[in-house]
């Protein structure tokens, strides 16, 4: 049976703990595709990419209460 020697990926740290991948399938965790999420919207800069609202403001109005 061939067994692989690849490297677990590397997330960056949360609230200065380390972030641990481990796919054994035990214990999982619902919150594991937000800890993906995380990543990949800091590797990439996500957030950056939809920049500020620049809109004019006088024109928007706002219904309700």
């Amino acid at each position: 049976m061939m067994q692989s020697t690849a490297a677990a990926p590397a997330l960056s740290p949360l609230n200065g703990k380390p972030v641990l991948l481990n796919f054994d399938g035990a214990e999982m965790s619902s919150d594991a595709g937000l800890s993906l999420l995380r990543e990949v919207e800091r590797r990439n800069d996500l957030a950056g990419l939809v920049g500020p609202d620049t809109s004019d403001q006088s024109l928007v109005l706002h219904n309700g209460g």
